[in-house]
């Protein structure tokens, strides 16, 4: 039997000359988020990945503002495969 999981992941990231990089470190500056619905085995690998996306982006960037600021999230990757590392 396979166990799976529904990972749902917020991501900052910064948009530098032209280029969309990911945040990884506090304190860089934040141009905008990206939400990912994950599906994922026991291992953390990916079965199927979704970006959620909308013509308007202010709503995610004001859900990923509300979300870091209120849980004070660090902009870490914990996902499986780095906690293993």
């Amino acid at each position: 039997m396979i166990n799976a999981v529904i990972a749902i992941e917020l991501e900052a990231y910064l948009e530098h000359d032209g280029q969309i990089e990911a945040v990884h470190d506090q304190g860089q500056p934040v141009d905008g988020y990206a939400l990912y619905l994950r599906y994922e085995n026991e291992r953390g690998d990916a079965l199927a990945q979704w970006l959620c996306d909308h013509p308007d982006h202010y709503w995610l960037t004001q859900v990923g503002n509300l979300l870091a600021t209120s849980y004070h999230i660090p902009l870490h990757d914990y996902t499986p495969h780095t906690l293993a590392a």
